[in-house]
Parts: structure tokens; C-alpha cells; sequence
């Protein structure tokens, strides 16, 4: 896999600091080994060169995007002729086709510049300082797989060229993501071992083929490109399904009571209006909370319908059965990849600032905070949607049964932040309480 910048909005100075820094790395360490490399071009090379761009570009124009735990990169199968490059045209000559095929892939997705700077130099510089470890090891009078020394040659500058690739992003992504340094480059490095293994086999194997004839790479469309593509859509498509099986389930099971009817897409919504307030939380861990949100009910689906609808004041029996939906829900998402970072923040959505709450009785800023606005957004809901024991509460009532809990019950800061997210809301476009036209 080849990871390349994600969708971004705004530039921290980290991160321009850092693409400056890197673009003059990576022309710094282009010139030096340009002058201490026998960097000739012949027509064979160029023949090498441009069969590798068409290869890379194929690669790039098949990427799919793929979530993981802290963001959702752009991944392809380009790494391997990437790395390939500057083990056949030679490092030069290798870094500026890598650079050249992003740099034009960029170009016809229009990508932001910074993303295309960002994408070319630091896989250039990959691709560069890779070739150049190999070549320095390596054995030059055999082939890649020709001895033993050139094959550890090969599995040494695929570690580099692995580390360079998700260092460098990591520096210049973290600043915009709101995450860590260390926790984006442990984000990228998490396909590490699958990595390696490809670019130090396949990436050796090539320059073999290309020794025997330039047009033999293309024989490696299918099992590279093609193969490869239709895997990582499916993966994609899987993690699709579950949020959509998931969240289908959680509205269907609202609909066996339409006192509840469509009660989580507005939790969903007022969690949401709290994170336009806090600027700060990382976008993936928004979309966690959001995605807990939607089906923060979901366990419910083992309570029986007697206690879920029941008028009246519960039973401890029927009270301890209601209470264990939290820890339910967590559990079945708890076996999909695509809620794995959503699944402490489903259980842990009914404990109480005090520490009085279930499942685990935890107070104050031990309770997630996606749990905590999601008990926020929740009760709000509940108190101001119609029960079969009472009517709806007016907002202002509700804000003030909030404020009484704040300290007790709600995370004291996050009550007033609802508060003025409502208020900011309102004033530009109301949103819909439980009864009103939808």
C-alpha cells in the first residue's frame, strides 16, 4: 500500500513548516545524489522510466479509500514500482518518475497543491533514499535475487523507504488532524508487515523482469493493479454494509415504539451540534462518536417489550434488564473493525459524572467523552420528545432539568455547551424536536 495525504481542511504552521522543510529535503538530497551518482540517462532507462510512470499512474487512478482507526487514507498498490523505481531506473531517475506520476495523478483529480507538493516529494524522497541504501549494500554484479546480500539489501531499503514514507506524513498530517505525531505515524505503520513483505519481494522481483524485457512488467496488472483494486473495494464495501446494517437495525428497533421513532438520529444530531463547538476533538474521533451515537440504543434489542413500553415505574428486575442494554450494544459492534473505536463510548453512555451510573460505575473524566455528550444529547431528547407517561418538555425545561443534573448526572461543561450550540442553532436554522414535522 502506498498511504498519500488525506482530505484536510486548514494549514497549521507545523504543517507548512514541515512540506517546506521536506520539499528542500527532497531537492537537497536529489541534487547530492545527482553529483555522486552516475545518473546518465540512456534510452533504455527512459524506456524503464516511462513503462514504471504508466504502471504507477494505473496504480494511483485504481486507489480506494480506506478507513483506519485514527483517519481514512488513500491506499493503492503503487508502493511496490514506487519502490521499484529506484531500484531499476536507478534512485535519480526513480525519484523523479514517483514524483512525476503523483504529481500528474494529482493534476487530474485536482488535488489541492499542497496535498500534490506533499504526495511527490514525500514519496520521491522515499523512492530516492530506498535506492540509494540498496545500491550502497547491495551487490551490483548480480541481480536483486541473485545472492543473498542483495536480497537483505532489498528487505533493509524497503524499511527505509516504509519509514520515510509514514514519518514524513505523519509530521505534516498530525498538526492539521488534531492527533499525535507518534499516534498518525502508528496509524500508517499499521500495515507494516504486509508492507515490507511486498516491497522487498515484488519490488526485487521487478528489476528481474525488467531485465529481461522492459514490457515484462506489464504482465503484473492483473495480480498488482487490478487484483488488488477489487480486494480493497470489497473491504471498503464491507465496512460500509456494517454501518448501514448497524444503523438500519438501531432505526428498526425505535420503530417498536413511536414514542422512540427516529429518537437516535437526533441524538446524532445534537451530539453533532455539541462537536461544531469544540474545534479541538480530532475528526475521527467526531465520526467515532457520531457512529456510537446513531446506535448508542442498539442493545436494546435483546430487552423485551414489555419493559422497554411499560408506563409505569420498572420492576428491579425489569430496571436491571434495561440497564444492560448499554453493555449489549458495545459487544455485538465490539466484532466489527468499523465501530471499533465507538465501542467505549456505547457502553459507557449511561454513566453519571458522579460515578453513580452502570455499566461500570465510572465518574468524571474517566467516562469517554463521546459518552458524555451522547448522555447529554440523550436526555435532552428524551425529556423533550412525548412519553406514554407524559408529554413532551419544553427546551427551556429541559435545559433547566439539565443544569439541576450538571455536576450529578452531565459533565457540568458539556450541559452549558449544548446549551449554547442550541442557541447558536437556533438562530440560524431550528432544528426539529420529537412530534414536528420532519
Amino acid at each position: 500500500m502506498v498511504r498519500r495525504v488525506p482530505a484536510v481542511s486548514g494549514l497549521p504552521f507545523r504543517t507548512r513548516l514541515y512540506t517546506v522543510l521536506l520539499v528542500l529535503a527532497t531537492a537537497a538530497a536529489l541534487v547530492g545524489a545527482w553529483f555522486a551518482l552516475d545518473s546518465s540517462i540512456d534510452q533504455h532507462r527512459l524506456i524503464i522510466a516511462g513503462i514504471l510512470l504508466v504502471m504507477i499512474l494505473a496504480a494511483e487512478i485504481l486507489d480506494v479509500s480506506f478507513p483506519s482507526s485514527v483517519i481514512t487514507f488513500h491506499v493503492s498498490v503503487s508502493a511496490a514500482f514506487c519502490f521499484a523505481a529506484g531500484l531499476t531506473a536507478g534512485p535519480v531517475l526513480g525519484c523523479l518518475v514517483v514524483a512525476l506520476a503523483h504529481t500528474i495523478d494529482g493534476l487530474i483529480v485536482r488535488r489541492e497543491a499542497i496535498k500534490i507538493v506533499v504526495n511527490a516529494t514525500g514519496l520521491g524522497l522515499s523512492t530516492l533514499l530506498s535506492g540509494l541504501v540498496y545500491f550502497r549494500i547491495a551487490d551490483a554484479g548480480v541481480s536483486t535475487i541473485g545472492s543473498l546480500r542483495n536480497l537483505l539489501a532489498a528487505a533493509v531499503a524497503a524499511t527505509v523507504y516504509t519509514l520515510v514514507n509514514t514519518g514524513t506524513l505523519a509530521l505534516i498530517v498530525a498538526p492539521v488532524m488534531g492527533v499525535g505525531t507518534f499516534q498518525m505515524w502508528r496509524a500508517n505503520f499499521s500495515g507494516l508487515y504486509v508492507e515490507l513483505l511486498t516491497l522487498a519481494t515484488l519490488g526485487s522481483v521487478i528489476p528481474v523482469l525488467v531485465a529481461e524485457n522492459p514490457f515484462a512488467i506489464i504482465l503484473l496488472i492483473v495480480p498488482l493493479l487490478i487484483g488488488p483494486h477489487l480486494a480493497f473495494k470489497g473491504i471498503r464495501q464491507a465496512h460500509m454494509d456494517a454501518r448501514i446494517t448497524m444503523e438500519g437495525l438501531a432505526n428498526a428497533l425505535e420503530r417498536r415504539d413511536p414514542y422512540t421513532y427516529r429518537h437516535s438520529i437526533r441524538v446524532t444530531e445534537y451530539s453533532g451540534m455539541m462537536l461544531s463547538q469544540m474545534p479541538r476533538i480530532p475528526k475521527p474521533e467526531a465520526d467515532a462518536i457520531l457512529a456510537a451515537a446513531h446506535i448508542h440504543d442498539l442493545g436494546k434489542v435483546g430487552s423485551r417489550d414489555s419493559s422497554l413500553k411499560k408506563p409505569g415505574e420498572l420492576t428491579p428486575e425489569e430496571r436491571a434488564e434495561i440497564q444492560q442494554h448499554a453493555a449489549v450494544g458495545a459487544d455485538i459492534v465490539s466484532r466489527l473493525d468499523a465501530y471499533r473505536p465507538s465501542v467505549p463510548i456505547i457502553r459507557h453512555h449511561h454513566e453519571r459524572w458522579d460515578g453513580s451510573g452502570y455499566p461500570d460505575n465510572l465518574a468524571g473524566e474517566a467516562i469517554p467523552l463521546g459518552a458524555r455528550i451522547i448522555a447529554v444529547a440523550d436526555a435532552f431528547d428524551a425529556m423533550t420528545s412525548d412519553r406514554v407517561y407524559r408529554a413532551a418538555l419544553s427546551p427551556e425545561v429541559a435545559f433547566s432539568e439539565l443544569r439541576k443534573g450538571a455536576g450529578a448526572q452531565f459533565d457540568p461543561q458539556l450541559v452549558d455547551l449544548f446549551q449554547a450550540a442550541w442557541i447558536a442553532q437556533q438562530r440560524v436554522q431550528p432544528l426539529p424536536l420529537a412530534g414536528a414535522p420532519q
